[in-house]
C-alpha cells in the first residue's frame, strides 16, 4: 500500500491531507490547485500610471499604459491590459510630474487573471 501525505502551508497555518485512497484508480488528482499568495511589495510607487512608447521594430510608436507601478532595483513593475513584447526598447513617460522620462527594455510580460504583469529594466543611467 502506498501512503501519500501532502503538506500545504498557508498564511493561516499548516494543513495536511493524507490518504492511500487517492491511488485506487489510475488518475491524477489535483488538490487545491496552485495558489499564488501576494508577496510583500517593496520599492517606490510612483503616482498614477506610466506610458511605454515603443522605439523600434514593427510596432514603432505603439503605446502601452502601465498601472499599479513599482520601482525597485532598477526595474519598473506594473500591469497592462495588453501584452508587451519581451525585448522591446521603450521610452517611459510618467503621469507623476516629479518623475523624469527614461528608457528601458521589457524583460518580462506574463498573463495574469485579468491583466498582463510587465517588468521593464531601466537604462543604467536612470536606474542609479
Amino acid at each position: 500500500m502506498t501512503t501519500l501525505a501532502i503538506n500545504e502551508t498557508t498564511p493561516a497555518g499548516d494543513h495536511v491531507i493524507t490518504g492511500p485512497e487517492l491511488f485506487e484508480a489510475p488518475t491524477v488528482t489535483v488538490v487545491d490547485g496552485m495558489r499564488i499568495f501576494p508577496r510583500r511589495q517593496s520599492g517606490h510607487a510612483p503616482v498614477g500610471q506610466a506610458t511605454l512608447f515603443r522605439l523600434a521594430g514593427e510596432c514603432f510608436g505603439q503605446m502601452h499604459e502601465l498601472r499599479e507601478l513599482r520601482l525597485h532595483d532598477g526595474r519598473l513593475h506594473g500591469t497592462s491590459l495588453h501584452s508587451i513584447e519581451i525585448g522591446a526598447l521603450v521610452t517611459i513617460g510618467w503621469e507623476d510630474p516629479s518623475m523624469t522620462a527614461c528608457r528601458g527594455v521589457v524583460t518580462m510580460c506574463v498573463r495574469g487573471s485579468d491583466c498582463w504583469h510587465a517588468t521593464v529594466e531601466l537604462d543604467q543611467a536612470m536606474a542609479a
